[in-house]
């Protein structure tokens, strides 16, 4: 049974889409759909069943799938460990979310290259829900999230809190009320993803009705949305830090609303073999 193949199904499993995983690993859509075929004739069985644009597993799917994230997690910690010998330092695997990836990761992870230049690190983004269904598969080692499943077992630590603005043009006022608030656009992110429904939620319990104009899944969409006036937007702090100090951007105060932050976890599974550079990934990461 080949390898490859196994964490092509695995993956598969956890996104629901031939698109999605093909995109997180890099292949063509066509050489997953090889992949599976490959599994399927071997086994004798149908794996996948296709409804619409997503995918189910069928019962042997479902059978597989448990010995998939054994014998992948069994392989990862062969290969760490024995490699140890040579000179090789194993891999890290990563699920993040979007504002993590962009404005945290890239610091954290240069910074953990130059001490251990030889572990090869692998990130794969999604939102909350589908990383913390990453971890709990086993398809990632560790996972950084802003929404904790009540239901998943996991080990997890919290890690950074970012305020949430609301930033505007440097020709805005300093203070808006609620209702002069109420007449300006927003930009906001796509309904359905975790940020929209945490703002939702500040939303409700201020009685703020926002006048959407935009809808978009790109933070750096967004920043230039605003920065060219075409409405405001509430943003993580570390996302804007940069406009802030050049002056493209300012952060308006709202009466009578008190201030809203949101928490990053790290989250693994407990029963996870750490690998040292888990080990080590984790000493850094909570030191910073």
């Amino acid at each position: 049974m080949d390898l490859n193949q196994l964490r092509t199904f695995q993956l598969l499993a956890i996104q629901n889409s031939f698109s999605r995983t093909a995109a997180a690993l890099h292949l063509s859509q066509p050489a997953v759909t090889l992949h599976i075929k490959r599994l399927e004739q071997e086994l004798g069985e149908p794996l996948i069943e296709r409804l619409g644009r997503s995918i189910a597993l069928t019962p042997a799917g479902e059978m597989l799938l448990v010995y998939a994230e054994q014998i992948l997690n069994l392989t990862d910690q062969a290969l760490t460990n024995v490699r140890q010998f040579s000179g090789q330092r194993g891999r890290l695997t990563i699920g993040s979310g979007t504002t993590n990836t962009i404005f945290r990761l890239p610091d954290i992870l240069s910074q953990f290259h130059r001490h251990y230049p030889q572990v090869e690190i692998k990130i794969l983004n999604g939102d909350s829900k589908l990383i913390c269904r990453m971890v709990q598969e086993n398809a990632v080692d560790l996972g950084l999230v802003t929404t904790i499943d009540p239901t998943a077992h996991l080990t997890i630590s919290p890690l950074f809190t970012d305020h949430i603005w609301l930033i505007a043009p440097q020709y805005y006022p300093d203070r808006l009320t609620t209702l002069e608030l109420m007449s300006e656009s927003l930009v906001i992110f796509r309904a359905g993803s975790g940020f929209r429904h945490f703002l939702e939620e500040q939303f409700q319990r201020y009685h703020f009705t926002p006048k959407v104009s935009m809808e978009l899944e790109s933070m750096e969409a967004i920043l230039r949305l605003v920065k060219n006036g075409l409405g405001l937007a509430f943003l993580p702090e570390v996302a804007v830090q940069e406009p802030l100090v050049t002056g493209e951007l300012k952060q308006v105060a709202l009466e009578n609303w008190g201030s809203m932050s949101r928490q990053t976890f790290l989250i693994y599974r407990p029963d996870k073999y750490l690998t040292w550079p888990i080990k080590a990934f984790l000493a850094q990461i909570r030191s910073n």
